[in-house]
C-alpha cells in the first residue's frame, strides 16, 4: 500500500528535514502537511524540489480544537493517513508556562485527538527534547524519568507534559528526544538562531562576566542532519514502536571546558576581539551565578539586564551535569553521529562571518 504521512511542523528545521528524507526514500509516499499559512508554505515548498508534487498542504493550527480543520476535510484525511509525525513546537525558552503549553502540550493533545480518528493509523512519531530531563543530573535513561527534579524553563516542562500525553494515548508511538541542535551538519552552517547562539554572542562580546558550570561538565549538542536522518529511519521501523530514542551525543558529548577553549581560541584570531582585550567568562556554581545575576538586575543598565535575563532561561543547564543514555537508539540505528569537535569550530566561524544573523527564523513556532 502507498504510505500517506501527516506532518506538523513541516516548515521547521526538523519537521521539514524529516519530511524531505522520507519522500526521497519512498517515491510512492504521499504527505499531508498542516500549515497555518498556505502562502507562507508556498515559499517553503520549493526546497522539496521534485518531491513537492507529492505534498498536499492543508490549512490548520495545532493550537485549535480539531486542528482548525473543517470537519469534512478532517474526516476525509483521517481515512488515508498511516503515519503521523508531530514536529510542531514553540521552542522559545523564554515563554510563560501557559504560552508554552498552548502549542507544545495542548497542541499535542489536539494532534492525538486527530490520531484517534485515523482508522488506518499505524504509528505516531512525536518529536520531543532530551531536556524534558529538566534539572535532573547524572545519567538520563530513554524512558519517562519523572518530573521531581523540576525544569529550567517552561519549554522543558511543556514538552514533558506532552510526552505524558503521548505515552498514555494508546497509539503505537515513538518519542524522539534530540538534544540541542546547533547547526545543519559537519560544515557548521547555521540556518536557525537559537539560545545557544545567542549565549555565545553575549560571551563573545564580553557582556557577561560569569557562566555557571565546571570545565568537566559535558554539554550535549547535535546536528540537524543527524536528527532528521534518525527520525526518518526510525519512524517507519516496527522495532521502534513504544520506544524513546535519545538523539544525542551521549557519552561522547564534549565538555564545557573544551567547548569554551575552542570558542575563545577562534575568537582570539579576530583582530577586533584581541584589541578589546576581553577577559574570559568565569565558570562558577549556580548559587554564585545567581548572585551575579541578581546584582546585574538590581544595578545594571537596561540593555545588560535584558541580556542577562535572556540567559536565565538557558545557561543554568550548563551547571546541571547530565549524560543522555543512547543505548536504545544505538540498538535501533546504524548511522554514526558526528562528533561535536568536528562541527563546533566551523559553526563558530560561520556565526562570526554572518554576524550572528542567518536566513531563517529563530525559536520558531512551526505549526
Amino acid at each position: 500500500m502507498r504510505e500517506t504521512i501527516f506532518v506538523t511542523g513541516a516548515s521547521g528545521l526538523i519537521g521539514g528535514g524529516v519530511l524531505h528524507r522520507l519522500l526521497k526514500t519512498d517515491p510512492r509516499m504521499r504527505a499531508i502537511v498542516l500549515v497555518r499559512d498556505l502562502n507562507r508554505w508556498a515559499m517553503h515548498a520549493g526546497r522539496f524540489a521534485r518531491e513537492a508534487s507529492r505534498i498536499t498542504a492543508v490549512q490548520g493550527d495545532v493550537t485549535s480544537p480539531d486542528l482548525g480543520m473543517e470537519s469534512r476535510s478532517r474526516l476525509k484525511l483521517s481515512k488515508s493517513i498511516s503515519t503521523i509525525i508531530h514536529a510542531a513546537a514553540d521552542t522559545s525558552f523564554s515563554r510563560a508556562l501557559n504560552e508554552s503549553r498552548t502549542t507544545n502540550t495542548l497542541g499535542t493533545a489536539h494532534v492525538l485527538d486527530f490520531a484517534s480518528e485515523c482508522c488506518e493509523l499505524e504509528r505516531f512519531a512525536h518529536v520531543s527534547t532530551a531536556f524534558v530531563a529538566g534539572r535532573a543530573t547524572g545519567t538520563i535513561l530513554e524512558r519517562d524519568n519523572g518530573s521531581d527534579a523540576g525544569w529550567v524553563n517552561a519549554y522543558e516542562q511543556s514538552k514533558y507534559e506532552a510526552e505524558s500525553l503521548v505515552r498514555s494515548s494508546g497509539t503505537n508511538w515513538t518519542i524522539f528526544r534530540p538534544s540541542t541542535v546547533v547547526c545543519q551538519g559537519r560544515d557548521g552552517v547555521v540556518t536557525q538562531i537559537n539560545a545557544v547562539h545567542r549565549a555565545l554572542k553575549i560571551y563573545h562580546r564580553g557582556l557577561a562576566a560569569m557562566m555557571p558550570g565546571t570545565r568537566e561538565n559535558q554539554f550535549d549538542f547535535v546536528t540537524a542532519d543527524y536528527v532528521c536522518e534518525a527520525i526518518a529511519r526510525l519512524t517507519l521501523d516496527e522495532k521502534a514502536g513504544g520506544r524513546t530514542a535519545h538523539l544525542c551525543s551521549g557519552k561522547s558529548a564534549a565538555t564545557l571546558g573544551a567547548l569554551l577553549d575552542t570558542a575563545y581560541d577562534v575568537w582570539a584570531r579576530e583582530a577586533s576581539w584581541k584589541k578589546r582585550r576581553l577577559a574570559r567568562a568565569i565558570l562558577t556554581d549556580l548559587e554564585t551565578y545567581g548572585m551575579f545575576e541578581r546584582a546585574v538586575m538590581d544595578t545594571g543598565n537596561p540593555r545588560l539586564r535584558g541580556l542577562i535575563a535572556s540567559l536565565s532561561h538557558f545557561v543554568p543547564q550548563l551547571a546541571l551535569p547530565k549524560i543522555f543514555d543512547t543505548a536504545a537508539t544505538d540498538e535501533l540505528l546504524d548511522i554514526d553521529r558526528p562528533q561535536t569537535e568536528s562541527y563546533w569550530e566551523p559553526m563558530l566561524l560561520n556565526l562570526i562571518a554572518s554576524g550572528w544573523t542567518v536566513t531563517g527564523e529563530s525559536e520558531e513556532v512551526a505549526a
